[in-house]
């Protein structure tokens, strides 16, 4: 039987259990969203040049970045959304010849195409490269995960672990498109709604959630729900996925409403917990019922979060701990930025004390535009891919450079 079979088996055959669904016809019978109070937002700086740091341009020439892996020899990487994987040297200097090139199967369009990528743990030992990307059959378009094992430097065979997950037909959105591997070995893979929001809801959907599976692509006998790749749901686009050092949860970013029952922004920050349902399309912000667990921070304006990073290196020992975000967005005051968000309650270390936002003046006039893909290098340094070339960028001067990686180390 073929991954897509078992999927498709999952899909019909899940049970669940009726203390898990207890809440089931109420969500069914739900017509408005529920608006929870936002919760605390501590005080916001911002920063066009931050003090103390410069940053360079490491490579240029490319088209949007959307995630950024270190090799264990130091090259980098990277997703182009368009269908590429690239590799660039530890000198910025881009191999003309894609690691990966499949973009005469990539539907690439709103936010889908080519997005996730993660490393095995034991690579190169285990030579196996994992992507998310999008692709239409039959005129619709549905997302996959694979795997691809590297023969003499470059993409070799292709594995599909997980196949026909949602996504967008008609504009390409909320396909979320994050993976990466977990302290625990495990590969966490985040899923949008694909605009249709009561699939969040559904334990039977794979859509708007995050879930686990092994290095094959099979369900772990720890999961919260038995057979089901589901480790948590009630997400409608989560982008991003960062373990903190100090308590090793998880923290996402996720994407609030875009007009549903005509709520804006409501844009969060979510830290998951495995077995629970996090909210969406339940409510936006904070409401306090145990069903649900409610975000540490939230937005409005908007603020859509496109990466999100704890750093843990020593190049910079003061921002150590701290999450960053990289955030998209259209709002004339919030759009565009780095985002820190500082934790220095030692009594509560998930409590935001301090939110920073780099690259922007306040009034909306972004340095470097669309900021998406966030990695720390073996040098300590901060590495962040722009995403000028998705179609969304409003400044025009923006979209006349390339995309690029910008690099963030002390000033000199």
């Amino acid at each position: 039987m073929n991954t897509t079979q078992k999927l498709k088996r999952l899909t019909a055959g899940l049970l669940i259990s009726f203390a898990t669904l207890s809440y089931a016809g109420w969500l069914s019978a739900q017509t408005e969203i529920i608006r929870g109070a936002i919760p605390p937002m501590p005080e916001i700086t911002y920063h066009p040049s931050p003090a103390g740091y410069q940053v360079e341009e490491f490579a240029s020439d490319l088209q949007v970045i959307w995630t950024i892996r270190f090799l264990p020899d130091g090259r980098l990487m990277v997703t182009e959304r368009p269908g590429r994987v690239r590799i660039i040297a530890t000198d910025g200097t881009l191999d003309s010849q894609p690691w990966l090139s499949i973009e005469d199967r990539v539907f690439f369009q709103g936010e889908s195409g080519l997005t996730g990528l993660a490393l095995h743990p034991r690579y190169p030992e285990v030579p196996w490269v994992y992507v998310m990307y999008t692709y239409l059959a039959d005129g619709v378009a549905f997302n996959r995960i694979s795997r691809f094992t590297e023969t003499n430097g470059r993409a070799g065979q292709e594995t599909i672990l997980l196949d026909g997950l949602a996504a967008q037909t008609r504009g390409g959105s909320h396909s979320g498109g994050t993976l990466q591997f977990g302290p625990d070995g495990m590969l966490y893979v985040a899923t949008g709604d694909a605009f249709e929001r009561q699939r969040s809801n559904d334990l039977n959907d794979l859509a708007g959630a995050v879930l686990r599976i092994d290095e094959n692509g099979e369900v772990p006998t720890d999961n919260p729900w038995a057979g089901n790749p589901i480790w948590a749901h009630g997400l409608r686009n989560p982008h991003g996925l960062s373990w903190q050092p100090s308590t090793g949860r998880i923290f996402t970013g996720d994407h609030g409403p875009t007009g549903e029952d005509q709520l804006m922004a409501h844009d969060r920050i979510v830290i998951l917990e495995g077995g629970r349902h996090h909210g969406w399309p339940i409510m936006v912000g904070a409401v306090g019922l145990a069903d649900y667990v409610d975000p540490i921070l939230t937005f409005v304006p908007s603020s859509p979060p496109g990466d999100t990073l704890f750093y843990t290196g020593d190049l910079m020992p003061e921002l150590k701990n701290d999450l960053f975000v990289s955030i998209l967005g259209f709002q004339p005051l919030e759009r565009q930025n780095l985002m820190r968000v500082r934790f220095e309650d030692p009594a509560n270390p998930d409590r935001p004390t301090a939110i920073e936002r780099w690259f922007n003046d306040a009034k909306g006039n972004s340095v470097y535009g669309r900021l998406r893909a966030l990695a720390i290098g073996p040098d300590g340094a901060i590495y962040v891919g722009t995403s000028n070339h998705d179609g969304r960028q409003m400044t025009a001067s923006h979209r006349e450079i390339p995309d690029r990686i910008l690099r963030i180390s002390p000033a000199q």
